[in-house]
């Protein structure tokens, strides 16, 4: 049976040969024996890689390698904010106008790009006049919120290209705006 040392070796020899080495993030990547079973966590910089890299986890990770114990694989690529764009009207599908704005948000991973929508409701922007004292920059609440959700590893990471938006009410302005106050 493989030891976590034995599985983190394999994986850098494996992804080497691949060419794979180059866009694995190893401070972002982990591999764990909880005890029945192994977790591995595989970051990559570029989102074209992901389904290479997941093969070759599969092979290393396969029961006969791990002397029977079941293991979950994440594999999910690191992507960064590449520009935000200017807030604009939200509509409801009927066309009516919402108590929204949308600020577009363009996310890269290697050579991918995908579009992200994070809308802001009034009630929320209010919320966070209020709170901060002033007008609010609601690109910059924006980035952070998608910063935020780009943070989130493990079982419950967020992938931008299966879930492209995001929405502030008024319940989250009291973390945002202490955030927000931090970046100021």
């Amino acid at each position: 049976m493989m030891s976590v040392e034995q599985v983190q070796l394999e994986m850098k020899d494996q992804f080497a040969r691949a060419g794979l080495l180059p866009f694995l993030i190893e401070e972002s990547s982990q591999v764990l024996d909880l005890g029945d079973e192994f977790f591995a966590e595989v970051v990559l910089s570029d989102r074209a890689k992901l389904g290479e890299a997941n093969d070759l986890m599969r092979e290393i990770l396969s029961s006969s390698a791990l002397g029977g114990k079941s293991y979950t694989l994440v594999v999910r690529s690191k992507w960064l904010v590449e520009s935000v764009g200017d807030p604009a009207p939200a509509y409801g599908q009927d066309g009516g106008l919402r108590a929204a704005v949308l600020i577009p948000i363009i996310l890269q991973s290697g050579s991918e790009r995908t579009p992200v929508t994070v809308a802001v409701t009034k009630l929320a922007e209010m919320e966070f006049d209020r709170i901060l004292g002033r007008k609010t920059d609601l690109k910059q609440v924006a980035k952070l919120v998608i910063d935020s959700a780009l943070r989130r590893g493990g079982r419950s990471f967020w992938d931008p290209t299966t879930e492209n938006y995001l929405e502030v009410a008024s319940g989250a302005v009291a973390n945002i705006s202490r955030l927000l106050k931090q970046t100021a």
